[in-house]
């Protein structure tokens, strides 16, 4: 006896990524210029496709991918996303600062302020994404 717990564990099983049963196992390449990708992204996205649904569709005869349904995001909604980002990373970097030097933030108001806006944030970008 070697006294070694680890001579008898069995050896690991290697994880495999995606489905045990995946029939889509061939992997087609081929190269495309950066805007040549773009415009068949953005082809693919109008249609509520993944890139490779889109152009798998495009060249079969018989259409066999169904749509992701992925809601398309409020361009409102998103700027404001994007502004209150600015912002809210402002604050931080204020906050941040201020930790830097040594001192101690006593203004209970601008925690709270920092916060509410944080939540805001939150509840906007989820409203934003649908989630």
């Amino acid at each position: 006896m070697s006294g070694h717990a680890a001579a008898n564990v069995p050896p690991r099983k290697k994880r495999h990524s995606g489905s045990e049963t995946r029939q889509r196992d061939c992997i087609i390449k081929f190269r495309a210029k950066p805007e040549e990708r773009a415009e068949m992204q953005a082809h693919a996205d109008a249609a509520g496709l993944s890139l490779s649904s889109f152009i798998r569709g495009a060249t079969m005869i018989t259409q066999r991918t169904r749509p992701v349904r992925r809601p398309s995001p409020d361009t409102k909604l998103v700027a404001q996303l994007m502004a209150q980002v600015g912002r809210i990373g402002g604050n931080l970097a204020q906050f941040l600062k201020i930790a830097n030097r040594g001192e101690i933030i006593l203004d209970a108001y601008e925690l709270d302020d920092a916060i509410r806006e944080a939540r805001a944030f939150i509840a906007l970008a989820r409203r934003a994404l649908g989630v």
